[in-house]
């Protein structure tokens, strides 16, 4: 799934205090003289401060447990928190867990909460409310995305009401990175229909949702950290189209943006305007469904990927703004394999025809590449595709989805191409297990290899990082030979940033960590 706006991305970041455009808290505290009461009085005066976000797409829902939308998930992570999350360098520290200890065998691990946090109805957060969250999460019928993050869960267990204890069935050296995914997050027990009512503990609560046209949050005046949000309220405003959200950006009416390479080359030189990017976690891929003929035979997937040409995607899509990579995005330096370790990124016309006549389709075939309509940078990765596989006799028409029908396709497991974005995030466990172990799941993809779910389990339960070093990099070879997906670029980010903002600073820790931490000057 395309996971822009994630990374990992999906969390709240460190404490740090943003500065504060005035507002409703401001207002009440009565001014003083001198140079102190000339400061509050202007901060009276600028009154509540509004950022604008020019948003691709609209949420498909904002149920954390559920929807894997990257447009929901922008959106949803504001609300929500999860026990851990990231520092804008990608490592985990306390979220609304304020400390944690795991046993020596690795088999236990105490989370030891906060006190007196609240959920935007007015209720403390609770120890109940946490093991009813992951209790959920783990419920088959509730079909969460994020359930096989915690297979490794045997029991939990809440002695008093700030302490949970999650008993394992094995050690996970994934546990606590994954507890900092938005699909994690803690969620009230006494509300039925999250997509209804998104009730959460996050900086900012939902007060406005126009389908198609814009969401409005609104500060949390009760958030934990002190100093955060720095802004009194965030709108998501609906612009699909990119030119739209580049007059936007220009005329003033848009504060902040994610735009295209093309798009900020364009703004670069425009009064009031800075462009500020990042080597993303991302990478963008062509998804196979292993069990659908002709792709069920691995000389087919492999053929395929000898008659890409990635290189050529990363120019003409990315305007060489990316890098080439393997299931492990290459910004995950600790884990990510060089590319040159994998004979099938070498373009090789012969040899993919080679395969495909060992395969029985020595004259090629027809098939469809589905895609989303409304990011232009699939449809052009596609398109792409669509040339590069004619030399191999293969013939495919390009079907473009509106977004909701795209994330169904994606969920249905009965696509036949597909092409997409995901995001590595910060342990290879989400890389290789989430997506592509048989019972992973976003493995949407068929792909069931029992060799490889060996693999990526023991890594999941290996405690010596060299040890997990060595069994990830032989399961990512594995994965690039079995091709259920084609691994093709990994963008840098690009957003565009109007000067009224100050302390928005994207990394690969996500849109989410910089928004929150985020002012604006009226």
């Amino acid at each position: 799934m395309k996971k822009r706006f994630l990374a990992i991305l999906l969390t709240v970041g460190m404490v740090l205090t943003a500065c504060s455009g005035g507002g409703s808290e401001t207002a009440q505290t009565p001014s003083g003289g001198g140079q102190e009461g000339q400061e509050q009085q202007q901060e009276q005066a600028a009154g509540p401060t509004e950022l604008i976000v020019g948003a691709e797409q609209d949420p498909v829902g904002f149920d954390p447990h559920k929807v894997p939308a990257a447009s929901s998930v922008r959106i949803y992570s504001l609300i929500y928190d999860s026990l851990t999350k990231l520092d804008k360098d990608l490592n985990v520290i306390p979220g609304l867990a304020e400390s944690w200890k795991v046993s020596e065998d690795g088999k236990t691990i105490q989370f030891n909460l906060r006190k007196g946090v609240k959920f935007h109805n007015g209720r403390e957060m609770t120890a109940e409310d946490v093991k009813y969250s992951f209790e959920r999460i783990l419920n088959p019928d509730t079909g969460s995305i994020a359930k096989s993050y915690f297979s490794s869960v045997d029991t939990i267990e809440v002695p008093d009401p700030y302490t949970v204890v999650f008993k394992l069935k094995n050690p996970d050296s994934a546990f606590l990175a994954n507890s900092s995914s938005a699909y994690a997050s803690i969620v009230p027990k006494e509300v039925s229909d999250l997509n209804k009512e998104a009730v959460g503990t996050g900086p900012f609560m939902m007060e406005t949702f126009e389908s198609g046209q814009y969401v409005r949050l609104k500060k949390n005046p009760d958030y934990f950290i002190e100093g955060q949000p720095g802004v009194d309220a965030i709108k998501f405003q609906i612009m699909k189209d990119e030119a739209e959200r580049l007059a936007a950006l220009r005329a003033g009416k848009v504060d902040i943006a994610s735009v295209s390479a093309d798009f900020a080359k364009l703004l670069g030189e425009t009064k009031g305007v800075t462009v500020k990017s990042y080597q993303s976690m991302e990478y963008s891929y062509l998804g196979i469904n292993v069990n659908k003929k002709p792709f069920d035979d691995p000389r087919v997937r492999q053929a395929i990927s000898y008659a890409v040409d990635r290189n050529a995607i990363i120019q003409v899509v990315w305007k060489g703004e990316a890098s080439l990579t393997g299931p492990v995005a290459p910004a995950q330096t600790a884990w990510a394999l060089d590319v040159s370790s994998y004979p099938s990124y070498q373009t090789n016309i012969e040899k993919a025809k080679q395969l495909l006549a060992e395969a029985g389709y020595p004259n090629g075939f027809e098939t469809v590449i589905e895609t989303a309509s409304t990011y232009p940078d699939m449809v052009e990765t596609a398109q792409m595709l669509q040339q590069q596989l004619q030399a191999i006799g293969i013939k495919a028409k390009i079907n473009q989805l509106e977004w909701g029908n795209y994330i169904e396709t994606w969920k249905s497991k009965d696509m036949t191409l597909l092409v997409g974005r995901n995001t590595s995030g910060i342990d290879p466990d989400r890389s290789l297990r989430f997506f592509f172990h048989t019972n992973g799941s976003a493995n949407v993809w068929n792909y069931s290899n029992p060799q490889y779910d060996q693999l990526v389990e023991k890594a999941l339960e290996a405690t010596d990082q060299q040890e997990r070093k060595k069994l990830y990099d032989e399961a990512q070879k594995m994965l690039v030979e079995d091709a259920p997906n084609l691994f093709l670029a990994s963008p840098k980010n690009f957003y565009a940033v109007n000067e009224k903002v100050e302390g928005f600073e994207p990394t690969a820790a996500g849109e989410v960590y910089a928004l929150v931490q985020t002012s604006k000057k009226n």
